[in-house]
């Protein structure tokens, strides 16, 4: 049933960019050897940034067993490191090393290299983005 407020349009036009978003995606995880779970984590763990596994978890919205396996796999490339906490010991406390720095800010750079967004002025951006602002 169409909506004459045009939500029907609204939530059709989101879909087709959220899908034109998931190939934009793959193509950029592809060129950095990541998958979408390893790219999901580097990009909710900001630089500087100390968080036990189970934060880290509910940030990625993955059950904690399941982040340890990939904190594992970007630890195996160096990008993050895990240590114990000093004060609980069966804490995990996960951070970005160097490397893991730098491989978050491509994955930023090439995710943000969006062609639907290239074609809009920085106006329009400007606009869309205090959209997003208020509906997300």
């Amino acid at each position: 049933m169409a909506t004459p407020d045009g939500n029907e349009e609204i939530v059709r036009r989101l879909m087709d960019l959220f899908a034109s978003t998931l190939h934009h995606q793959a193509a950029c995880l592809e060129g950095l050897g990541l998958t979408y779970a390893q790219a999901k984590l580097l990009w909710r763990l900001k630089p500087g940034e100390l968080l036990p596994l189970r934060e880290l978890a509910r940030r990625i919205g993955v059950d904690p067993s399941n982040a340890a396996a990939v904190v594992d796999q970007l630890t195996e490339r160096g990008l993050l490191a895990s240590r114990r906490s000093e004060h609980d010991r069966r804490v995990r406390l996960i951070r970005l090393t160097g490397p893991g720095v730098r491989a978050r800010r491509q994955l930023v750079a090439r995710m943000s290299d969006h062609p639907a967004l290239e074609s809009l002025s920085a106006a329009r951006r400007a606009d869309l983005l205090e959209i997003l602002r208020e509906v997300a």
